[in-house]
């Protein structure tokens, strides 16, 4: 008898109640634009698609769901909710991967596809710089200009972009290509991930039985993040499913659209309802922020060239709910004590720290280290979170540290779930034998995790971690755990996770001495967060404190003004109920120390409008 449910008797997961704009996006059968404002719930809206389309069987077995996602942890995450919804058994049919990703699984399953001459090593390399420069330079490039590295490494990487395959070694950059698919005895074989996805592209071009078969894989497709898909990763999605059978469903918001400096697309939604004939449906909620904030967001609609949308709020929130400030200091030690009190303020009142973050629009260290030491007379952690921030998506980091938690804690059903999850994917423990192979694998565990917990105790430096990490990773079988991730099997791409995820873990127990608050503080519980604007896209706190709103920060403003505006707007959009702006006069870290508010005076006087913002005025 069939599990599955008729489309009138599906509901929301989780009891939750959607409103009828997404209902009718879920149940659409034709391709589709969604257009949703921050705190919408754009991932979610996803992840109840793919339970009705799997509970319904609109995606019939064996065909499989694809998510791409611009970002590694938007993938993540929606995958994560899919299996947490619905159980493994559907969430074994829900591919979910960044654009980069897709292209390298495809490129790695089917370079054989290319001809000689344009296919890569399979030992080639991700991105190495140092690679790519020796090409160039051995290809003939003259660096008349003695640029930096870094500048030379943006060159480059716009210039093996800007190839038309196949190549024929007719040029320069042609001849770089050939260098770095095959090396030579000077230089191994690298690869940008701009090449990996102009090869697979290729591949689907020139083959229709190999792009047959991926849309008979793939009965619905979900484009996340949508707004910041380039060229290159549009024409890739339009040659593997445009006038094909899969259902595609496109996620986004242009208010968002602050990639154009990586080569976001800027027509990408108009050409995507021309190219693919989606229809367009708008979302109206938004469930993260308070009313005030809220409002302040719609203010923006106009400036950014957006229609005016009735955006409505959750009815959690009373009708004034909201705080937003507008902070004005002489210098920087007022900036900081001032905001490191109320930060202090704002934990004292029962916010966790997690929960409060820090935004600056670039460079994190010339606006917030006196922040940070301010809050340390509190007793307040505050991290920048750029070196921790791609480590803790990397699954590796997540199964070393669950499985020291599993250790200390065998009570941790979380993190035993996922370590199990990870035993019987490498494994292969099948339904046939899933019993007994299941049981030997929980003593087997029982024994090893017995065997870390007692060794953690007796640990007195890093090599002593180290050692531990290092069995660890042999339980697992450190080869099949890389064939899990193909960038694992990249270069020493995972041995330097590793060794990150080992420094970094030790540098906290060193302060602590406790491994259990070592693990809490490297995983970011009890520090309040530090990023820029673009790292915080997709996220959410209670409180968020922007720290340089200064013509100083928003430097390109007169050259990009649509995409600060762009930035400005996400900024605002990440907080619930709280939302600080700080302008300083003289700011003694950065390479100009007198401030101004010249060329973004437009967003001064927006938050000065009556009701807009409390201004807190330090300057007198």
């Amino acid at each position: 008898m069939s599990n599955y449910i008729a489309s009138t008797e599906w509901i929301p997961a989780d009891g939750l109640t959607l409103e009828p704009n997404a209902i009718a996006a879920i149940k659409s059968e034709e391709n589709i634009l969604v257009v949703a404002g921050p705190g919408a719930g754009k991932t979610e809206l996803l992840a109840q698609k793919a339970g009705y389309l799997f509970s319904t069987n609109k995606c019939p077995t064996p065909k499989k769901i694809l998510a791409i996602s611009f970002k590694k942890d938007s993938a993540e995450n929606l995958k994560e909710r899919i299996e947490k919804r619905y159980g493994k058994k559907y969430g074994r049919r829900f591919t979910s991967l960044t654009y980069d990703a897709f292209a390298k699984r495809m490129l790695d399953q089917f370079f054989m596809a290319l001809a000689e001459g344009n296919r890569p090593s399979a030992e080639y390399s991700i991105g190495d710089n140092a690679e790519i420069r020796k090409a160039f330079f051995e290809c003939g490039f003259q660096n008349d200009e003695n640029m930096r590295e870094y500048d030379l490494d943006k060159l480059f990487d716009a210039k093996l972009a800007s190839v038309t395959l196949p190549i024929q070694n007719s040029n320069l950059i042609e001849r770089v290509w050939n260098k770095l698919l095959n090396g030579s005895e000077n230089i191994s074989p690298s690869l940008t991930f701009k090449m990996i996805s102009l090869l697979t592209t290729y591949i689907f071009q020139s083959n229709d039985f190999l792009k047959n078969s991926l849309r008979e894989t793939y009965s619905h497709v979900f484009l996340d993040e949508f707004q910041d898909t380039t060229d290159i990763q549009y024409n890739l999605v339009q040659t593997c499913f445009q006038s094909s059978r899969s259902i595609i469903t496109a996620v986004g918001d242009n208010k968002q659209r602050i990639m154009v400096w990586a080569g976001a697309r800027q027509t990408v939604f108009e050409d995507f309802q021309k190219d693919f004939s989606a229809s367009r449906i708008e979302l109206l909620m938004n469930h993260r922020s308070a009313p005030r904030i809220v409002e302040l967001q719609k203010m923006m609609y106009e400036v950014l060239s957006e229609n005016p949308v009735n955006i409505e709020t959750s009815a959690r929130w009373e009708q004034d709910a909201g705080e937003i400030e507008l902070l004005l200091t002489n210098n920087d030690d007022d900036e900081s004590e001032y905001i490191s009190l109320d930060i202090f303020r704002q934990i004292q009142n029962g916010i966790k720290p997690r929960d409060i973050c820090i935004l600056v629009k670039q460079t994190p260290n010339n606006y917030v280290s006196k922040i940070i030491e301010k809050l340390k007379d509190n007793e307040v952690r505050a991290r920048i979170e750029i070196e921790y921030q791609d480590l803790l998506k990397e699954s590796i980091t997540n199964l070393l540290i669950s499985f020291i938690k599993l250790s200390i804690n065998r009570q941790s059903p979380d993190e035993r779930e996922y370590v199990m999850d990870t035993i019987i994917n490498l494994k292969g423990i099948g339904e046939s034998t899933f019993e007994t192979k299941y049981s030997t694998e929980q003593r087997n565990l029982s024994s090893i995790l017995d065997e870390v917990c007692e060794r953690l105790k007796s640990v007195d430096s890093r090599v002593d971690l180290k050692n531990i990490l290092s069995n660890i990773l042999s339980y697992f079988d450190v080869q099949k755990l890389k064939a899990m991730n193909p960038t694992y099997t990249q270069g020493s791409f995972f041995d330097r996770l590793v060794e990150r995820v080992e420094e970094l873990l030790w540098n906290e127990y060193e302060q602590v001495s406790n491994w259990d608050k070592a693990i809490e503080n490297f995983v970011g519980e009890n520090s309040v967060s530090i990023m820029t604007i673009h790292k915080s896209k997709g996220l959410e706190y209670e409180a968020i404190y922007f720290v340089g709103l200064e013509d100083g920060a928003f430097w390109n403003f007169k050259n990009q003004p649509e995409e600060d505006r762009r930035a400005f707007f996400v900024a605002i959009s990440r907080a619930k109920e709280f939302l600080t702006f700080s302008f300083c006069k003289h700011r003694s870290s950065t390479r100009i120390s007198y401030q101004s508010h010249n060329n973004i005076n437009e967003f001064f006087e927006l938050l000065q409008q009556p009701g807009n913002a409390k201004v807190i005025d330090l300057t007198n």
